[in-house]
C-alpha cells in the first residue's frame, strides 16, 4: 500500500458520547482513538496519512503528532461538519498527487492492518478504481447496508436511516474503510448531493456513482466481525476496549506469559511482559510498563509506567507509577509505589509501605507499616515496622539517607534532613533529629516511670 495516502476522518462532533472532549480524542486501552486507525494504516505501508480534523482540531493535531512524532502524519481541516464526502474532499490538496487514497472512519479502533491490505487485494482484483470493506452482522442496524446486483457485485450502499424495510434486513453493511484511484475519487465526490434524510454529502454515493461510470467495485468481507468495532458512545467505547485488551492478553500468552482469568486483565497496547512470567486477574499495566521474564503480578496490582526487573514477584493489591522494582525483588501486598521510587536488587518492600522519591538499597527491607518519603536507602537495611521519614517541614521537602549495613528499630521516626550512618543502629521508639554516627546507637526513649497501684487508685 505504498502508492496510497490515507485519509482518516477524525472531525465530527460526535454528540452521542455526551462529552466536552471530542470522540477523536478519548482514551481505550492507553492511546487515544483517532490513533488506532492511524496506527493501522501506518502499519498496512501508506506512504503517508492525512488526518481530517474539525471540532477540537488543535488538541486532536496534538495528540496525533504526540503520538506518532516520526511518521508522515499531514492534517486536513473540514471547516463545516456537512458529511463524510465533504470531509474527504476537505483532504483533496492534502493529498495531493498521491495515485492512491485509503480512507476511514477515525472511529474504528479495532481494524487490523492485515485487513486493509486484504481491501488492496480487492482493489486490485476488481480493476483499481474503488474498493470498500464490508461485514457480514447479525445485527446489522445502524450500519448502512451493502446492495448488490444480480451479477452479486456491489450496486450502491444505502444508509440504514434512508433505507427500506427490505434494505434493512440486508446483514451485509459497510465499515466505512475505501480504496480508491485518486483521480477518479475526486471527480466523482464532486458529483455527491444531499438527497437523504439528514441532508449531507454522503461517501457512500461514490459507490453507484463509480458503477454509474462504468467501472467495477471491489470489496473485502471482514472474516473477523470483530473488526467492525464502532466507537459513537461510552458502551461502544468499553467493548472496544475489552477487546483490545483481550488481544493483548493473547499476544502475551502466544509469547510465553501466563495470564490467569484473561478477561480480567486491563494491560495496554504498549506494555511488555516477559516470558515465563505470571499475570494473575484483575491486574492493570498502563503507560509502557516493563515486566521481565520469571516474574510475578499478584491479583489487582496496578502498575503505570513501572519498569519491573526479571525473578520479581508483585503480590497482590500493589499501587506502583513511574517506579523501578529491580531484579528478584519482592513488594507487597498493599505497597504503594509513588513516582521516583526504585526498589534495589533483591529488596523487600512489604504491606502497607509507602515509597515516594526514594531508593531501597540491594537486599534491604521495608516489611512492614513504613513511610520513605525523600530517602535514600543502601544496601542490607532492615527498616523496622512504623518508621516514617518526615521528609517535609511545611515549606520544603528535605533528605534522609540510611547508609549500608543500617539497622532501624519499629516506630522510628527520621526527621530530615539527617543521615543515619553506616552499620549505625536506631533502637524502636527513637525519635532521630540528629545524624547518627557510623556503627552507633541512636536512643531517643523517655525513660520509662511505673505508677505503683494506679489501678486500684484509679477505681477509688
Amino acid at each position: 500500500m505504498e502508492e496510497a495516502t490515507a485519509v482518516v476522518l477524525a472531525a465530527g462532533l460526535a454528540t452521542r458520547m455526551k462529552s466536552r472532549r471530542q470522540k477523536a480524542l478519548h482514551l481505550l486501552a492507553g492511546r487515544p482513538l483517532v490513533t488506532y486507525p492511524v496506527r493501522a494504516c501506518l502499519e498496512a505501508g501508506a506512504r503517508d496519512v492525512v488526518v481530517v480534523v474539525g471540532h477540537q482540531a488543535q488538541e486532536v493535531t496534538r495528540v496525533v503528532t504526540a503520538a506518532f512524532p516520526d511518521a508522515p502524519v499531514r492534517f486536513a481541516t473540514q471547516p463545516e461538519p456537512k458529511g463524510t464526502a465533504h470531509a474527504v474532499l476537505s483532504a483533496r490538496e492534502a493529498v495531493g498527487a498521491s495515485p492512491r487514497v485509503l480512507v476511514l472512519n477515525g472511529d474504528l479502533p479495532l481494524l487490523r492492518p492485515d485487513s486493509l491490505k486484504g481491501l488492496e487485494a480487492a482493489f486490485h482484483a476488481s480493476g483499481g478504481v474503488f474498493a470498500l470493506v464490508s461485514v457480514v452482522l447479525d445485527d446489522p442496524a445502524g450500519f448502512g447496508r451493502v446492495v448488490r446486483d444480480g451479477a452479486g457485485l456491489p450496486a450502491r450502499i444505502v444508509e440504514d436511516r434512508d433505507a427500506s424495510p427490505e434494505e434493512r434486513r440486508l446483514r451485509e453493511v459497510n465499515l466505512g474503510v475505501y480504496l480508491a484511484r485518486t483521480d477518479h475519487l475526486f471527480r466523482v465526490l464532486d458529483r455527491v448531493g444531499t438527497d437523504n434524510v439528514k441532508g449531507e454529502f454522503y461517501f457512500t454515493d461514490v459507490v453507484a456513482l463509480t458503477r454509474e461510470a462504468g467501472h467495477g467495485v471491489g470489496v473485502y468481507v471482514l472474516p473477523d466481525p470483530t473488526e467492525a468495532g464502532q466507537v459513537n458512545d461510552r458502551a461502544e467505547l468499553a467493548a472496544a476496549e475489552a477487546v483490545l485488551h483481550r488481544r493483548k492478553a493473547e499476544s502475551l500468552m502466544a509469547s510465553g506469559v501466563t495470564v490467569h482469568q484473561p478477561d480480567t486483565v486491563m494491560i495496554d497496547w504498549d506494555c511488555e511482559v516477559g516470558p515465563d512470567s505470571e499475570v494473575w486477574p484483575c491486574v492493570e499495566m498502563h503507560g509502557g510498563t516493563r515486566v521481565g521474564s520469571g516474574c510475578v503480578i499478584g491479583r489487582g496490582a496496578v502498575l503505570t509506567r513501572v519498569t519491573i526487573g526479571d525473578g520479581v514477584e508483585i503480590k497482590p493489591y500493589c499501587v506502583m507509577t513511574d517506579s523501578t522494582v529491580e531484579d528478584d525483588a519482592r513488594a507487597g501486598p498493599f505497597t504503594h509505589l509513588r513516582p521516583a521510587s526504585v526498589v534495589g536488587r533483591g529488596a523487600h518492600v512489604g504491606n502497607f509501605v509507602e515509597m515516594k522519591k526514594s531508593t531501597l538499597g540491594p537486599g534491604s527491607k521495608a516489611n512492614h507499616l513504613t513511610y520513605l518519603g525523600d530517602c535514600t536507602v543502601g544496601a542490607d537495611v532492615n527498616v523496622g515496622a512504623g518508621t516514617i521519614t518526615c521528609n517535609y517541614d511545611g515549606v520544603h521537602k528535605l533528605p534522609t539517607v540510611i547508609e549500608d549495613g543500617a539497622f532501624i528499630g519499629s516506630d522510628t521516626q527520621l526527621v530530615a534532613p539527617v543521615r543515619v550512618g553506616r552499620e549505625a543502629y536506631v533502637g524502636a521508639g527513637t525519635t532521630v533529629t540528629r545524624d547518627v554516627p557510623p556503627r552507633a546507637l541512636a536512643l531517643s526513649r523517655v525513660p520509662q516511670t511505673h505508677i505503683m497501684e494506679y489501678s486500684n487508685r484509679k477505681k477509688g
